[in-house]
């Protein structure tokens, strides 16, 4: 049935016939609301096809992230439009809540007859309308609220989904961190009297945030702000009968956030300048196992039920199978980057054609490899098996769905690139090579899509070096193949991360001036010269139920109505060298000299002793499959011989 308000048989007009519609649609507003916004009104389409975007995006877009809270904004839209209220926060709300919707409205949806434009020059519209709703708003009043905290929330949420611009997300991220411990949301609401709604909406903001962080930190490979320990915000619990009788409406995303908080645990290990002992990773990767073990039935889908789910005619089961495929995806590429460091193959030094790795030496390292392979595996299987489904669906063939099934493809193939690169003859190289190919073929599917058409250029143009039989061609041939691939393969853009942004210029410490991705290669501690750290004993076990305070409840104030004093201004982004960290079994491809200049904070120089050779031209993220260090180790290796040599010179000097 058309959406209210929309005539689904009406054509599209012109550009001059649309202006002269908002215009009319904009008088509806400015009787109600103040003049200052009349221009915003202006660019707005009629108020019913407004309130369709809303409905639509409660009902279709928030199956995996809850941003926004329903009640309160729906009653906050309605003082807007009779005129009660002149609220920006709901104004900037409302537009981006229409930006997002249009990621997930079918090609043929009658809402969309309203429109001249693309889906994605749509949402830029209104994206760029609640920019100037906010920026107004802060121009006037600088209150923390958690109707800020939610906007900034669907804003990251946007910027997610069309990835114009990723190094927003990391300044929102910054924002919203910064803000919810002002507002106190770290801290959980049970210990003060609060009423049960309000409580609830405070625990949905700040998990929102807590997930929001770590994801982001684990592709950029950049440390937390706040871990664990620093914050006892319980899970959310309530469910409205009204809205599901059964009460578990919300608990695909209740083991979401169980998956971050366990995702802080790798991360801070991940992150850390100091060594982190193998027990440590797995310690997290049990963490993992017994999260999936737990994972709620109605999201434990065999590939048929999965198929039979997306298919549905019925919402609900269809946004089952959404979260199953799309939340078991992200667990999948957690754990294979947890192991991917320790699972790398030592190439050899001398050309990799015949290199034959250590890890079947390494116990520890097999058992990575082992894990990393069939987590990769499992990944890109389930990936493009869902596909099909989800495109023969017409609901959810579209953008909001699908965003992350191509980055998850490629991560994983390019784990396994660099395995048969790093070593062609290794037990499974015919299904890492089967593997690569069927994501490949997904990002294919995919065309059009940037991080897919991204992903499927640097996939292609390193085919020739995981070939079955480059080895058996001769030295010199396989050389000058190696050189045209690599200096292919730096021109090209990161799927993820913004290409050459020129916030990463100017500040860095390294000698290039790149940023943040350098230190995604931190996924990989360094396992050399480790000392014993302790390893706190039953960390996740009360994460079945609970996260449990392990700190006493301390002096505490809300600061609900606290001015920010630079907003607008991003968090002051302070990065270690790149250089710092070192990959299990890479050290010798590193530098190593008196580091003089340096003066340890912490008493203990020689965590800074190790040195690898910066990445020239292109940084890997951690979640990809490389890692800033294994490339450049990778380009090291490829090199010509008198580099080598000078390099090795180096090292002895």
């Amino acid at each position: 049935m058309p959406p209210t308000g929309v005539k689904p048989n009406e054509p599209r007009g012109s550009e001059e016939a649309d202006r002269q519609q908002s215009q009319e649609h904009s008088e509806e507003f400015t009787t109600r609301a103040p003049e200052y916004d009349r221009d915003l009104l202006a660019i707005l389409p009629a108020i019913e096809v407004i309130d369709d975007l809303i409905v639509f995006y409660f009902e279709y877009c928030n199956w995996i992230y809850r941003h926004v809270n329903q009640p309160s904004f729906t009653q906050a839209w309605e003082r807007f439009k009779n005129g009660t209220s002149s609220d920006r926060i709901t104004l900037a709300t409302a537009c981006v809540i229409m930006a997002v919707a249009t990621f997930y409205l079918p090609s043929q949806h009658p809402v969309l007859q309203n429109f001249s434009e693309t889906h994605e020059e749509i949402g830029l519209k209104f994206y760029e309308v609640s920019t100037t709703a906010l920026q107004r708003r802060m121009a006037e009043s600088r209150t923390y609220s958690l109707e800020l905290i939610e906007l900034l929330l669907i804003r990251g949420m946007f910027q997610t989904l069309s990835k114009n611009d990723t190094e927003e997300i990391w300044h929102i991220r910054g924002e919203l961190v910064t803000i919810a411990m002002a507002m106190g949301l770290h801290r959980d609401p049970g210990k003060w009297r609060m009423h049960r709604d309000i409580a609830e909406r405070r625990r949905w903001a700040w998990w929102h945030i807590v997930l929001m962080e770590r994801w982001q930190a684990f592709l950029f490979g950049r440390p937390l702000t706040i871990a664990s320990h620093h914050f006892d915000t319980q899970l959310p619990s309530y469910c409205d009968p009204a809205v599901d009788k059964t009460g578990r409406l919300y608990l695909p995303n209740i083991a979401l956030f169980r998956l971050a908080f366990i995702l802080g645990e790798i991360m801070d290990d991940a992150v850390s300048v100091r060594p982190v002992p193998y027990d440590s990773v797995m310690a997290n990767d049990r963490a993992l196992t017994q999260w999936m073990e737990e994972l709620p039935s109605e999201l434990d889908l065999d590939e048929y039920r999965v198929a039979r789910s997306l298919a549905s005619p019925n919402t609900a089961t269809r946004r089952f199978g959404v979260q199953s495929v799309i939340i078991r995806t992200s667990y999948y590429h957690i754990r294979f980057t947890l192991h991917r460091p320790y699972a790398s193959s030592s190439p050899s030094p001398v050309g990799l054609s015949n290199g034959k790795s250590t890890v079947a030496d390494n116990p520890k390292s097999a058992q990575s490899l082992e894990i990393a392979v069939g987590a990769a595996d499992k990944l890109i299987t389930m990936v493009g098996q869902s596909r099909p489904d989800f495109l023969a669906n017409s609901a959810l063939a579209v953008p909001g769905h699908m965003t992350w099934g191509p980055f998850h493809c490629f991560s994983a193939a390019m784990f396994f690139s660099f395995q048969l690169i790093s070593n062609p003859d290794q037990p499974g190289a015919v299904m890492f090579r089967a593997s690569i190919r069927k994501a490949i073929n997904t990002l294919e599917q995919s065309s059009g899509n940037a991080v897919a058409d991204k992903g499927y250029d640097i996939l292609t143009s390193l085919t020739p070096l995981y070939a079955a039989d480059f080895h058996l061609q001769p030295l010199e041939s396989r050389e000058k193949q190696r050189q045209q691939v690599l200096g292919t393969v730096r021109k090209l853009a990161f799927p993820y991360h913004d290409s050459h942004d020129p916030r990463r210029f100017g500040e860095s410490p390294t000698s290039r001036g790149v940023g943040s991705p350098a230190n995604s290669s931190s996924v990989s501690p360094p396992l050399s010269n480790m000392s014993a750290i302790p390893q706190p004993q039953g960390q996740y076990d009360s994460m079945h139920s609970t996260v449990t305070s392990i700190r006493t409840a301390g002096g505490f104030a809300q600061h609900q109505g606290q001015h920010i004093q630079n907003l607008a201004q991003s968090p002051t982004q302070l990065q270690m060298p790149s250089s710092v960290i070192a990959h299990p079994g890479t050290s010798s491809a590193g530098y190593q000299y008196p580091m003089t200049a340096v003066q340890p904070a912490y008493g203990d120089a020689s965590r800074y002793s190790q040195y690898v050779h910066p990445v020239d031209d292109q940084m890997w993220g951690a979640a990809v499959g490389f890692g800033q260090t294994e490339w450049s180790q990778f380009l090291e290796t490829f090199r010509p011989e008198s580099a080598i040599g000078r390099h090795a010179h180096m090292q002895n000097s």
